[in-house]
């Protein structure tokens, strides 16, 4: 158990133990909280027996929480219990159909299923049913599902949409796209920046990958045409210094 988890445990405890007047029905739905939080936590630590334990004790107290089903779905698709999972989701869509994060969640798994038309649905009916904050995250989300799922019309109009949103998911993109050009995919970090520069302003970072990138597709006009925009708009840049120092 990981000090953050013990920390959630002992002042939730705290907090029932120190509130005498509290009734029964709030200690248990503050129990099925932590329990849904702990299982939350195993998740993602990959301790999948300690996740579903938790949430197996959440439904048992109630069926009808859907949070306690998500976690559930969650861990079923995590282990690659997919039909166990989708019926799952139907479920929970009948508990809270107008939920987006619910729709979200379901729409990543179709998506990693293939079933490209229904996630779309699933994603575009979550921008439509949550508030504005959240809209930017459910479209990222959804982009980078069907960039992974080599969906490149989808992904490039919502991530696009995630970007106008909000221009701070831009940050998110050129580290995506610096780990794709990596890992040798450069055609993928050329497609990611295709993107930001259909929507963002252009900065020093990305015109140091794709300085970088155009080297690797042997385009020497656009090394050299690109080098002088860097050095034009951002002399005082380390991106400039590192070019440099390449040209060096």
């Amino acid at each position: 158990m990981t000090l953050h988890i013990f920390w959630k445990i002992f002042l939730i405890s705290s907090f029932l133990m120190g509130c005498t007047h509290i009734s029964d029905k709030s200690r248990e739905q503050a129990a099925r909280q932590t329990r849904l939080q702990l299982g939350l936590e195993y998740l993602k630590q990959g301790d999948y027996k300690a996740a579903r334990q938790n949430f197996e004790k959440a439904l048992l107290e109630n069926e009808e929480d859907y949070r306690a089903q998500l976690g559930m779905a969650l861990y079923e698709q995590n282990v690659g219990e997919n039909k166990a999972a989708h019926q799952r989701y139907q479920k929970i869509l009948k508990l809270a159909p107008l939920n987006a994060t619910v729709m979200n969640h379901y729409g990543t798994f179709l998506c990693k299923q293939g079933d490209y038309a229904s996630a779309q649905e699933q994603f575009s009916a979550a921008v439509l049913s949550t508030d504005y904050i959240e809209i930017a995250d459910n479209l990222e989300n959804a982009g980078y599902c069907f960039f992974e799922a080599k969906q490149y019309k989808f992904a490039q109009m919502l991530i696009s949409r995630a970007l106008k949103y909000d221009a701070e998911k831009g940050r998110f993109l050129i580290e995506k796209a610096k780990k794709q050009f990596e890992f040798k995919k450069y055609d993928h970090a050329q497609f990611l920046l295709n993107v930001h520069q259909s929507v963002l302003p252009v900065c020093a970072e990305v015109l140091l990958l794709q300085i970088y990138l155009s080297y690797k597709f042997g385009d020497e006009d656009s090394v050299q045409n690109i080098g002088k925009q860097l050095a034009r708009d951002f002399s005082h840049s380390k991106e400039y210094k590192d070019y440099l120092a390449h040209e060096d």
